[in-house]
């Protein structure tokens, strides 16, 4: 019997991490995987929005620099720039904190959980 493991390094590590969170509809473009996300806390709980996330070649041993998020929110501690996706997207460059103690898909999703319990 043959075992198939699933990638756990770059970027297709990174898009197998993503999918096995729940995220099924992910998309690459380019150096971006793009995906519906569901905000669950903040003044947008409950909206789909869709973000993209720079894919990190040498995940997981670093998170992705923040996130593209669409359509545009603001955010009320800045840091917000234009997205090369579009004007349609903002980028947030919130890098992910204390990313040495849990370098996971699911860390980094908590990560996002506190972006937009601010926003």
């Amino acid at each position: 019997m043959t075992t198939v493991q699933q990638p756990t390094v770059g970027a297709a590590g990174f898009l197998a991490a993503l999918a096995a969170t729940g995220h099924d509809d992910v998309t690459q473009q380019g150096e971006l995987a793009v995906f519906t996300y569901r905000v669950e806390v903040g003044r947008h709980a409950g909206d789909e929005i869709k973000l993209a996330l720079a894919i990190p070649p040498d995940w997981p041993v670093s998170p992705p620099p923040g996130p593209h998020v669409s359509p545009r929110l603001g955010h009320p501690d800045g840091a917000v720039h234009a997205s090369p996706l579009g004007a349609e997207w903002e980028y947030w460059s919130r890098p992910a904190q204390n990313w040495v103690t849990d370098r996971s898909m699911r860390a980094y999703l908590r990560h996002l959980r506190t972006l937009f319990a601010r926003s």
